[in-house]
């Protein structure tokens, strides 16, 4: 509570009071300025989120097979990436993950002890998802549905609060100073009309920031590269990379063909074959090698990332490296192996 000789950015506190702070905010008391550590404001402990083997079948008659056996492993602090042709299963298994849809078979744990279950909020807060596609209201500019969104996050929040929390998630995003009001009060309008809104980087960043400004420990994005120019799709992964660092966030994503730069940003790969099954699950650094040393091909001086794209567009290539996954991880210890720790309900 705030007593006499307390202030808050420069305004003193009336005796007996409540006031919130953000990370940013500068506390004095009695003349002493309190150096308040960012960790404080991180919160709830930091979790990573991890998988059996997941398997999903199309609903209806077809059962048709979406995700046969794949999985993932990822830790806080870490920039996980999901690689793979287009129809292999991608955004299936980013929907098991988010919770989205339930697997038929396999369990989702967060935090290496809760199981996450579509009815279960207390876990499902603790992820944020970023789809391909914009859910944002075009006629309000991204301040405005800032606001909104923390108002129906957190109804009981202070305005004052949700002003700096706004303007907090823009620093976060790599805004300098100078332009987060430009960018705050900038119509978010329609991605098929140019020029009448945000850029398509900006988009990205504002699509970002509504998840973003909620605070998720694991952070979802389904290609957020798409539709950017190659140096724009580099800021956007560096973004993301500088996140899960800085925040010790869980980051996972979808990227369809990165280039190098962007290619040297990810801590986790994640390469799937058509029918959702899994090529690869290791070290990004370590993929290329392992791909030269089971098929036999070089990459040579090209870009990694289309490389190895280019082992599992190959039908029979691309089996053999599915087939191959499983026992190669007795003799590659960098492969991540499925999760086969128990897990629980969340506690009521």
């Amino acid at each position: 509570s705030g007593t006499e000789g307390a202030f808050v950015n420069r305004k003193r506190l009336l005796p007996n009071t409540w006031h919130e702070i953000t990370r940013f905010d500068e506390v004095n008391i009695r003349g002493a300025i309190l150096e308040i550590s960012p960790r404080i404001f991180l919160g709830r402990d930091r979790v990573g989120i991890d998988t059996q083997p997941l398997y999903y079948r199309l609903p209806g008659g077809s059962g048709r097979v979406l995700c046969d056996g794949a999985y993932v492993r990822a830790k806080p602090g870490t920039l996980t990436t999901i690689m793979g042709p287009a129809g292999c299963g991608k955004t299936i298994l980013l929907n098991l993950l988010s919770g989205a849809i339930k697997p038929d078979e396999g369990a989702i744990i967060v935090g290496e002890r809760f199981a996450l279950d579509p009815g279960y909020g207390g876990v499902r807060d603790y992820i944020g998802y970023v789809p391909q596609g914009d859910e944002m209201i075009p006629e309000l500019t991204v301040r405005q549905s800032l606001h909104f969104r923390l108002r129906l996050k957190f109804p009981d929040m202070d305005e004052a609060v949700r002003t700096r929390l706004i303007r907090q998630t823009c620093r976060q995003l790599g805004l300098a100073p100078s332009r987060i009001d430009q960018f705050l009060d900038t119509r978010i309008g329609s991605s098929e009309r140019a020029g009448q809104g945000l850029s398509g980087g900006e988009r990205k960043r504002a699509n970002i920031a509504h998840e973003l400004i909620s605070k998720p420990l694991i952070l979802i994005l389904d290609e957020p590269t798409t539709g950017l120019s190659s140096v724009e799709a580099a800021q956007i992964v560096r973004l993301l990379k500088a996140l899960a660092q800085q925040e010790l966030l869980t980051v996972v994503t979808t990227i369809h063909q990165p280039g190098p730069d962007v290619f040297e940003c990810i801590d986790e790969l994640i390469i799937m074959m058509h029918g959702g099954k899994l090529a690869y699950h290791g070290p990004a650094a370590r993929a290329k090698g392992y791909f030269e040393r089971l098929t036999g091909s070089r990459c040579s001086s090209r870009n990694p990332a289309e490389y190895l794209l280019e082992q599992v567009f190959d039908p029979d290539a691309g089996a053999r490296l599915v087939s191959s996954f499983s026992g190669a991880r007795l003799l590659y210890p960098d492969l991540a192996p499925p999760y086969s720790g128990d897990c629980q309900r969340q506690p009521s």
